[in-house]
């Protein structure tokens, strides 16, 4: 936590549609967006319940977790907001969802990132997870240099599967993942990675 990086509340990644920004846990609207999302049927459904149940908790996870992550990485989990015209400010934005390149801290960490998204359920089936992770992955490779990124989903998981094959990852096999305690998830990774992909730290 040594970084002196300082999240910048004028950040945005702006796709023709999206704006992507920093967390901040002093914002009650991003606690409460976040405390909403992950307490929706879908979400649970997909990554299970956490103990973001109210905005306090969400405030604190934020603070303690995801700023955490912005210091060590300068990447992490990142607010999407949608444009209600073209040239809207990030004000003027809505929270609609999350994109994130996560990458733990060692030993229960790869040597890579991996790409992930949640979106309100009145909010999927429109393109933003698309649109959204591939702003991402453009901005992280352009300035921060990230050209390697994993994508992990359940094995039946079809909606991120789809997503993560139109960004641009292809499907690998399925593993059991020590991030995820040991879950067995599908494998996605970037075509140029290694067909070995012990070298990012995968599990064998």
């Amino acid at each position: 936590m040594g970084s002196l990086f300082e999240a910048s509340p004028t950040f945005s990644i702006e796709s023709e549609r999206l704006q992507i920004s920093y967390f901040f846990p002093d914002s009650t609207e991003h606690c409460l967006f976040l405390m909403k999302l992950w307490n929706t049927e879908e979400f649970m459904k997909t990554c299970g319940r956490t103990s973001i149940t109210t905005a306090e908790k969400a405030s604190n996870f934020l603070r303690h977790r995801v700023h955490a992550d912005y210091a060590r990485n300068n990447y992490g989990m990142f607010l999407v907001s949608l444009k209600p015209h073209a040239h809207a400010s990030l004000a003027e934005s809505t929270p609609i969802g999350t994109v994130s390149l996560m990458r733990g801290e060692p030993p229960n960490a790869y040597l890579v990132p991996d790409i992930g998204y949640a979106f309100l359920p009145e909010e999927t089936g429109k393109g933003y997870a698309t649109e959204a992770a591939l702003a991402l992955l453009a901005y992280a490779k352009r300035e921060l240099g990230v050209d390697s990124v994993f994508g992990f989903c359940g094995k039946d998981d079809t909606h991120s599967a789809r997503v993560l094959e139109k960004i641009g990852l292809e499907f690998r096999g399925q593993r059991k993942l020590k991030v995820f305690g040991g879950k067995e998830c599908a494998v996605w990774a970037l075509p140029k990675m290694s067909q070995d992909l012990t070298v990012y730290g995968l599990d064998d």
